[in-house]
């Protein structure tokens, strides 16, 4: 009961972090100027840009040892992108959010998660 408390609260977050309706449950990660969430049940990555910074911000994920896949968004400030990732059910996703930072400053990313879908 309680870890479908949490389960719940998580998902409530991220769509309120990414103005998402119909919450499900979902992962998300917070990150300076950058929000992310992972939807395992539509198999949806959410990136929002979340400062006024002129940085665009991205999410990159992967399987077990297939390559890094990247989503852009351009959009700007508060602007929500969103793609559905390819994969059937059981697959094992990692996947983080970074601000996108102009050369010759790194960007600077979230810790890589991992979640089953």
């Amino acid at each position: 009961m309680r870890k479908a408390a949490i389960v719940a609260a998580v998902g409530a977050s991220a769509a309120m972090m990414l103005g998402v309706t119909g919450v499900a449950s979902a992962s998300a990660v917070s990150w300076p100027g950058v929000n992310g969430a992972l939807y395992a049940s539509s198999n949806t990555l959410y990136v929002k840009d979340a400062a006024c910074d002129d940085d665009s911000v991205y999410a990159q994920w992967r399987t077990q040892g297939g390559d890094t896949q990247k989503i852009n968004n351009t959009s700007g400030c508060g602007a929500t992108v969103s793609r559905v990732l390819p994969m059937g059910e059981g697959t094992v996703i990692f996947w983080r959010v970074c601000v996108d930072k102009s050369w010759p400053t790194s960007d600077s990313c979230s810790p890589w998660k991992s979640e089953k879908i």
